[in-house]
């Protein structure tokens, strides 16, 4: 009989794995759906416009809400099976003012200085905190079992963005704000359908003990903060110095390609996360290497179709102006790799409460890819290719000193 149970189980956990990856698929399609229909309404001018206003929204986010979705996603893992609404509610509050407060604190020198409209500060502040509360409801449905119904929410939200925008654009001119706010509308939307079904499906009380006040999550996450903040940087400065710089469509061109290559790997990823980083979770950190090892060769798999299909998809999902630069979406699959990796990592030191290790390599990544960039748009101000070297040695350096960490703390056990 023990068996019996025990072969149903496998059974069951198989057809919910090839569930979430048929799901994932169809998320990628529609996700690639999405890219060629902004590609073909936008012009590079106001793409580069567009990828630099949510930059502007991922600072914000990087700053107040990384560490504290970190943080929740390990307290409630390691918690009982009822969720503390009313303090997560109350902290929830706390940080969205903070950040508010933080929104029109940089949009003053921002705004003197002409390189941001105030109509676009409703889009950057809304970008920022219902990306926030989507990824922590899907990251804590998901570590809570609730698989398809996360994958799910995925699919709705990239095809409610492709509708909405397609929707607003048959009624007025497609822009950069007009993407960027029918893709607030689309995350808001989702929201609404992820807390109705948190209230039937997770357990939760009214207390308001079992998390944190702020000051104390802040002073336990602000390592994760300064690493969010450096990994942006790294990562995605460049957005903001080629608009500086009056060349948004160079670093357009680069993001469109990039995004190509992050997309398929993220798709890859996303599933692999998803069924395997709850285990990391489980097991306080034990299957840290195990996830790490198999994500590089994930994203081997994926690096060598890039290279083959690479020129063949941008053509099918962009306009063809972009074909030409096909060499660059392999570091869209690098950047993404080595995020699968640093995410990894950031889990089990956080686990572990050793995430200040993290500070130094952070900020010495970001130097680097933004010293790096600097140069590059300086004297290359033009060429799509070389904005991508800094930013992939950069990324290179930090998952590889992160993993000899892990590997060290693992040692030790």
């Amino acid at each position: 009989m023990l068996k019996k149970i025990i072969s149903i189980a496998k059974k069951k956990n198989f057809l919910e794995t090839l569930m979430v990856i048929g799901l994932r698929l169809v998320s990628i399609g529609v996700g690639f759906a999405f890219i060629k229909i902004y590609t073909n309404n936008l012009t590079t001018d106001q793409l580069g416009k567009y990828f630099y206003l949510i930059t502007l929204s991922y600072v914000m986010n990087a700053l107040v809400f990384v560490p504290v979705d970190y943080y929740l996603q390990a307290r409630l893992a390691l918690s009982g099976k009822d969720i503390p609404l009313k303090a997560l509610l109350k902290l929830n509050r706390t940080v969205c003012s903070s950040a508010l407060l933080l929104c029109l604190a940089f949009s003053v020198p921002l705004l003197y200085l002409g390189k941001i409209q105030i109509w676009d500060l409703a889009g950057i502040y809304a970008t920022a905190v219902f990306l926030y509360l989507c990824n922590f409801s899907r990251g804590l449905l998901n570590n809570r079992g609730h698989k398809i119904f996360v994958v799910n929410m995925l699919v709705f939200e990239s095809a409610l963005k492709i509708g909405l925008f397609v929707l607003a654009v048959a009624y007025t001119s497609a822009s950069a704000d007009l993407l960027l706010y029918s893709s607030v509308a689309a995350f808001a939307l989702e929201m609404l359908l992820i807390a109705f079904y948190f209230s039937r499906k997770l357990s939760y009380n009214w207390s308001d003990e079992g998390i944190e006040p702020y000051r104390t999550v802040f002073r336990k996450s602000y390592a994760l903060s300064i690493g969010a903040v450096c990994n942006l940087a790294q990562l995605q400065f460049y957005r903001l110095m080629y608009v500086w710089a009056g060349a948004p469509a160079t670093a357009a061109i680069y993001t469109v390609v990039t995004n190509l290559g992050g997309a398929g790997m993220t798709a890859i990823s996303s599933v692999y996360s998803q069924i395997f980083l709850p285990k990391i979770y489980a097991s306080k950190g034990k299957y840290t290497l195990t996830y790490i090892r198999n994500a590089l060769l994930l994203a081997a798999f994926v690096a060598v179709g890039a290279a083959i299909f690479g020129q063949y998809a941008l053509m099918l999902l962009t306009k063809n102006d972009y074909a030409q630069y096909a060499q660059a979406i392999s570091y869209g699959v690098l950047v993404e790799a080595g995020n699968m990796v640093i995410g990894a990592a950031t889990v089990f030191l956080m686990l572990r409460n050793a995430s200040k290790i993290m500070i130094f390599y952070n900020i010495a990544a970001a130097v680097v890819s933004v010293a790096g960039g600097f140069v590059v748009m300086t004297y290359w101000p033009e060429n799509v290719f070389l904005i991508g070297v800094p930013i992939a040695l950069s990324q290179i350096f930090i998952a590889a000193f992160l993993v000899l960490h892990v590997a060290k703390f693992d040692n030790k056990e």
